[in-house]
């Protein structure tokens, strides 16, 4: 086996050259490749809970409430806890947070146009189609070994 042509190594590839030139693009902002995805569930919905934010993101509490406490600390977020439920802290866009979604989304679509730039628009969504169904299997493998 070719290691080197497997669509896991391919992918991670790819993922490494995404997250260097998302952490280039995002320095300017004090912001790392992960904490983007936060502000990008919160320009969704904002107010989210940190719980919320875990299972949107697939990724662990503790990861989220590191992420969240940077974010705070750079001014992008702020915290309060839920007034139905005392238990829960949800999290707000700060008007920081807010402002800069216009370029962090333009330095995001010169990244994805750098990726897939010489594909076309069918490839582009056969593609996209693709991802997804990998996704699903690796979804359902997960819930399996659960």
């Amino acid at each position: 086996m070719n290691f080197n042509e497997t669509i896991p190594f391919l992918f991670a590839q790819i993922s490494t050259y995404y997250k260097v030139e998302i952490e280039k693009q995002l320095n300017e902002f004090d912001l790392h490749a992960g904490q983007i995805f936060i502000l990008f569930e919160l320009w969704k919905t904002d107010g989210l809970s940190q719980i919320q934010l875990s299972n949107n993101l697939r990724l662990s509490p503790p990861t989220i409430n590191k992420m969240v406490k940077s974010l705070i600390k750079n001014g992008f977020v702020a915290t309060a806890v839920c007034q139905s439920d005392g238990r829960v802290i949800e999290v707000y866009l700060t008007l920081k947070g807010a402002a800069i979604r216009p370029q962090v989304e333009e330095k995001w679509q010169k990244l994805e146009e750098k990726l897939v730039g010489n594909l076309t628009a069918t490839e582009q969504l056969v593609l996209s189609q693709l991802v997804g169904k990998l996704i699903e299997n690796v979804l359902m493998t997960e819930a399996s070994e659960a």
